[in-house]
């Protein structure tokens, strides 16, 4: 898959990963040695965390002991972040709405953190860290 920026009007990613399965959206980019682009979408749309709570370092332990405790108890429990522990790089985030819109962004991530964002929004694509994108840039995706 491709990922045009119509805002820019150039290509920002070739060859991106598509992940759909839990296994594969789990290991994410920890199993490369250099930088990939990959996308995938959130199961769930919200986050049981309020986002108030992902502020100081209680509140986004509270959220990832939430998330650890999910396959353990059966509870519908939301998701709304991403991590780069086990990566070897580091990379760019971007957070799109349903019409391919960024809306959130954390660029320079490097690894062993968190990123957090407002879990209206399910798609996910992450970059090699230095990505021409910003907050409201219109992406499309092309095979």
């Amino acid at each position: 898959m491709k990922i045009f920026n119509k805002t820019k009007n150039r290509i920002i990613a070739e060859d991106v990963l598509v992940s759909k399965t839990f296994e594969e959206k789990t290991v994410g980019l920890t199993k490369y040695t250099s930088p990939r682009a990959m996308y995938f979408e959130m199961r769930w749309g919200t986050c049981p965390v309020p986002s108030t709570e992902h502020k100081d370092i209680g509140g986004k332990l509270k959220h990832i002991l939430r998330n650890v405790l999910h396959p353990i108890v059966d509870f519908p429990l939301l998701w709304c972040g991403v991590h780069t522990f086990g990566m070897q790089f580091s990379i760019d985030i971007a957070v799109l709405d349903e019409k391919g819109i960024v809306r959130a962004l954390k660029k320079n991530i490097p690894p062993r953190h968190f990123f957090f964002w407002n879990s209206r929004w399910k798609r996910v694509l992450e970059l090699p860290a230095g990505s021409e994108i910003d907050v409201g840039d219109e992406l499309e995706f092309a095979e």
